[in-house]
């Protein structure tokens, strides 16, 4: 439900004003601010949950979603993911070498993660409003989501809580798989050798996804269910890669407009 221009009221009688108070009141609790949240929260069993090749579904393990997320549903076109990063330099780093690597950094998650999804949030009073899903890289020098250390070298990339772990030679497509770490996305492999487990995605309505295989280190780039969080050098991205994204704006926007708004993304 739109807030237009109010219709004309009746030219006489009881109530003769009630059409315009009325779409004043619609106007005042449609799509009413613009919101945002920070949030830090475990993505094991919000997310996603992973079960061993046995079957046994595991209790703990990373990563997380941390993160500022702008929902500018009043006067916006896009909801904002802003991850940001202390970039601290290991023995052996240069500031060239610092520079150099938030430029991939950059380049790696507007590539593969900026303005990839629609997010549409349904709301039962006043219809759907769809917004792009940008992703935001933002430095800063304290008090950061994340901090990103440099090193000479690094024998495998990783996230480990708030520590990003890369190195000089860390290439766009390996900042753009840690990223999605950061925002709470599991590796959809197994690090136990011989043994394929399974990833269930949560999906925004609550229910779980279908499984998706989780072979030891991962799949060919080729195989045709790779992913970006499966395979190395895959760029393939998948709704249920966004849906993380959805339930924390869904939550936010049902806590902020006082009813329940659902939400999904394309």
């Amino acid at each position: 439900m739109s807030c237009g221009t109010p219709p004309a009221p009746p030219a006489s009688g009881n109530c003769a004003t009630d059409p315009v108070r009325l779409t004043t009141v619609e106007c005042a609790i449609c799509w009413p601010g613009d919101f945002e949240t920070t949030i830090d929260k475990p993505s094991l069993n919000r997310y996603f949950k992973k079960y061993k090749a046995d079957g046994t579904e595991y209790s703990s393990m990373g990563p997380k979603f941390a993160a500022k997320i702008l929902a500018p549903v009043k006067t916006g076109s896009a909801i904002t993911v802003e991850v940001r990063f202390k970039a601290v330099a290991a023995t052996g780093v240069t500031a060239a070498d610092v520079t150099a690597a938030k430029t991939k950094m950059e380049n790696g998650v507007s590539t593969n993660w900026n303005g990839r999804y629609t997010l549409d949030a349904d709301d039962p009073l006043c219809g759907k409003k769809s917004f792009r899903v940008d992703f935001k890289v933002t430095w800063v020098d304290s008090g950061g989501d994340y901090t990103l250390t440099i090193h000479d070298t690094y024998a495998r990339e990783g996230v480990t809580g708030s520590v990003v772990d890369v190195s000089k030679a860390t290439s766009d497509w390996i900042y753009a798989h840690e990223f999605g770490h950061c925002v709470g996305l599991p590796d959809e492999y197994s690090y136990v050798s011989g043994s394929t487990e399974t990833v269930k995605y949560i999906k925004p309505d609550g229910t779980l996804d279908v499984a998706v295989t989780a072979p030891f280190d991962g799949k060919s780039p080729t195989a045709p269910d790779a992913t970006i969080m499966a395979a190395v050098d895959n760029t393939t991205r998948l709704r249920r890669h966004g849906w993380n994204v959805a339930i924390e704006v869904q939550e936010l926007l049902t806590f902020r407009l006082g009813r329940v708004i659902k939400c999904t993304v394309k």
